[in-house]
């Protein structure tokens, strides 16, 4: 499992278009604690940790917290045929000339950061997790907004 590592910088804004083709800006997500992850279908860590990344979400229903998972570069029509197999609750966002994933230094997948809700990058973990254990929880729910 991966070491989340404490920063304090401030998130690169991007604006990406989703697989459903609504246009996302990061910083519209303010006021909430984000959790943007750097993925790959041909990532097979990336793969398995997503439906615990979805568990996460779900766990923390109703609550000021939204997953962002941004895709690395890949067609549209793979990323489809993935979501079929594997269904993501939150949006899937496409870098698709990577320059957003370069920003955020985000090189060996999946990289995975917690942004807290006054935009700035609190955690960033390298590597796959299984996202819905009590300690990610616990860093999650410490980042809210009272």
């Amino acid at each position: 499992a991966s070491a989340a590592v404490q920063m304090s910088a401030a998130a690169p804004d991007f604006t990406l278009r989703s697989v459903g083709g609504a246009n996302l800006r990061l910083a519209e997500q303010r006021g909430q604690v984000v959790l943007v992850n750097f993925w790959a279908t041909w990532c097979e860590p990336c793969r398995e940790e997503m439906p615990s990344i979805g568990r996460l979400k779900a766990s923390f229903a109703g609550k000021p917290f939204e997953v962002l998972a941004v895709n690395l570069g890949e067609p549209e029509a793979r990323i489809h045929a993935f979501l079929q197999k594997v269904p993501m609750d939150f949006p899937v966002l496409l870098d698709r000339d990577m320059a957003v994933s370069k920003a955020w230094g985000a090189r060996a997948l999946p990289a995975t950061y917690l942004v807290g809700p006054d935009g700035r990058i609190r955690y960033h973990f390298r590597g796959e997790l299984d996202w819905s254990q009590a300690s990610v929880k616990k860093l999650v729910a410490g980042l809210l907004p009272r």
